[in-house]
Parts: structure tokens; sequence; C-alpha cells
């Protein structure tokens, strides 16, 4: 991979980093709405939205430490290696995933351990 190509996975992976920063820190300041006076069937759907708020939370936050990685990598000198085989991962990979830990041929063996 070239210069230029890195450069632009790193802008991504900055970019991505950015909207996923900002996302967080929109949902620590939403209040959920609490009802005074309210049915079953409103709390069980503000139960629902709590929890749905708090997994994607988990998820975001999994996606930064993926992304912080990445950008640690680039800084290295060791982005865009498969962590299992050592071989290189497809630029045209880094470009949809550029958080990728694995090449296309390793990935499934990961993919079926969770």
């Amino acid at each position: 991979m070239n210069s230029k190509e890195l450069n632009e996975l790193k802008k991504i992976l900055l970019t991505k980093k950015e909207e996923l920063m900002r996302i967080v820190s929109n949902k620590k300041h939403i209040e959920l709405r609490e009802s005074d006076v309210g049915d079953e069937v409103d709390t069980a759907g503000d139960s629902e939205e709590r929890e749905l708020i708090f997994g994607l939370t988990d998820n975001e936050k999994n996606m930064l430490v993926h992304i912080e990685t990445a950008l640690k990598k680039i800084d290295m000198g060791k982005y865009g290696v498969c962590e299992s085989c050592s071989e290189k991962i497809a630029y045209e990979r880094l470009k949809v995933m550029p958080f990728a830990r694995y090449c296309m041929k390793c990935q499934p063996k990961f993919d079926k351990k969770k």
C-alpha cells in the first residue's frame, strides 16, 4: 500500500472516530423521558428504549477501540497486516473496513469463534 492509500485510510478512520465520539457525546446528554403516569406498555417501551441505547453505546465503544488500534498500527508502521497470518490485508478490504484485523482468508476462522 502506498502512502496516498495509507493517508486515505487514516482519514477514513479519523472521520469514523469523530462521528462515533460525537454520537457517544450526544447520547450522554440525552435525558430519557420519564413519564409521571404511564401504563405498563409505556413502561415496557421505556425499558426497551434504555436497553437499546445502552447496547448501542457498548457497540460504539468497541468500534472506537478498534479504530484506535488501527490508528496506533498506522503510527507504528504495522497497519494493514493480518494478525493471524502476517500477510497484507487487501486495500479494497481496508477501504470497506479500515479497522480490519484479518485478511479475507483468515477472517472466517475468527467469525466462527464468535
